[in-house]
């Protein structure tokens, strides 16, 4: 009886301390990627591959609200060693697949992709590592982390996954400086990488270096660029100029009906968005989708516990950086890559994650403990 007590005791504690407030922006996210696959697939046929990754994101977000803060806080060094794994793994025995090892293959037709999962493992890592060794103030302080997350970072590169690594060095950075590094020290993070950056690109993919190219050139392709390298670029933005103020509509965009963009179901989903919405659509949908990591952001400084601080401002991240860059490589702010765009994209893993890191603010919120007021800065 006692038992049943408790239970009941911690599950009114949850419904009334978790961040419900950032659900109705995720629902709303999940609905319009649904409604843009279903555009996507044509218009007719409801694309029930999506709605089967869509209850998957529920059932993950189920899950992770189910752990507790706690639960979450002990096992994320064990959870960030499994992950480590899963990459390994899937360097040695993953399916290739456009010469990239990126996918593990599981029973059923199902397949889960590590490099998502990484992202969520280093969320938690570096909140666990910031909460045990609170303001950082010199660099060497923050060698540790770093390296921990240069190694998930360089084995995903190794696949090659060149988007999904690249997301790790904005997460790192921005969790840095909320766990409290100075400025002072903080800036060097960004400089000395910028000024070493020209010697990467001796060690990028001749693929890699093409799309540099090509992007570096974007308005001085000739017509055989356009239809080879750049092939990518130039039909994205060439999607989204077309859509004008109002779009051509629903399911009716030229470079998605016609099938000439590619990867529009996945990594460029934004064109088609901006296409058949127009210039409207796509703003209200670019302000719906930044709405969630800034309340994110903003419900996280509520927290005084540092790790569930940690863990909605990385969550909160984590959207931002896939938004920025996602619509960037679409509207040739950057170069070309692979990059989903969380809950919109068809992207398995991506889904399942979205709702793991939906679950995961809520577990952590719901903690019972102190958070910041007005009457917390008052003399």
């Amino acid at each position: 009886m006692m038992r049943r007590r408790n239970a009941w005791s911690r599950l009114w504690q949850f419904l009334l301390r978790a961040e419900w407030i950032i659900l109705p922006s995720a629902a709303a996210l999940f609905f319009f990627g649904f409604w843009m696959q279903w555009s996507v697939a044509g218009g007719e046929a409801i694309p029930k591959g999506h709605v089967i990754r869509m209850i998957a994101s529920f059932g993950a977000l189920c899950i992770a609200a189910s752990y507790s803060a706690k639960r979450w806080r002990n096992q994320a060094y064990l959870f960030y060693g499994f992950v480590l794994f899963l990459l390994v793994f899937v360097l040695l025995t993953g399916r290739a697949t456009n010469n990239a090892k990126r996918w593990i293959d599981l029973w059923g037709g199902f397949k889960i992709q590590p490099s998502e999962l990484a992202k969520m493992a280093l969320i938690l890592f570096l909140s666990r590592w910031f909460a045990d060794h609170p303001r950082p103030r010199r660099l060497k302080e923050v060698f540790a982390p770093a390296v921990f997350c240069a190694v998930p970072g360089f084995l995903i590169l190794a696949e090659p996954d060149l988007g999904t690594a690249l997301t790790i060095v904005p997460l790192f950075l921005g969790m840095a400086w909320l766990a409290g590094l100075p400025w002072k020290q903080w800036r060097w993070l960004v400089i000395l990488p910028a000024l070493i950056s020209p010697f990467a690109f001796l060690h990028l993919q001749d693929y890699q270096r093409e799309r540099m190219d090509t992007w570096w050139r974007q308005d001085a392709l000739t017509l055989e660029e356009k239809a080879d390298a750049g092939y990518h670029l130039w039909h994205a933005k060439l999607a989204v100029g077309s859509g004008g103020l109002h779009g051509f509509g629903w399911a009716m965009g030229p470079e998605n009906r016609l099938d000439r963009l590619p990867e529009r179901h996945n990594d460029f989903i934004f064109p088609v968005i901006a296409e058949e919405n127009g210039f409207f659509g796509a703003a209200f949908f670019l302000f719906l989708y930044a709405s969630l990591p800034w309340i994110l952001l903003v419900r996280a400084s509520r927290y005084r516990d540092p790790f569930t601080r940690l863990v909605i401002s990385g969550v909160g991240i984590h959207f931002a950086v896939h938004l920025v860059m996602n619509v960037g490589v679409s509207t040739g702010l950057w170069p070309t890559t692979g990059l989903p765009l969380p809950m919109v994209s068809f992207g398995g893993t991506s889904m399942a994650v979205s709702g793991l890191f939906l679950g995961l603010v809520l577990a952590v919120s719901a903690r019972p403990g102190p958070v910041f007021s007005a009457r917390a800065f008052e003399d």
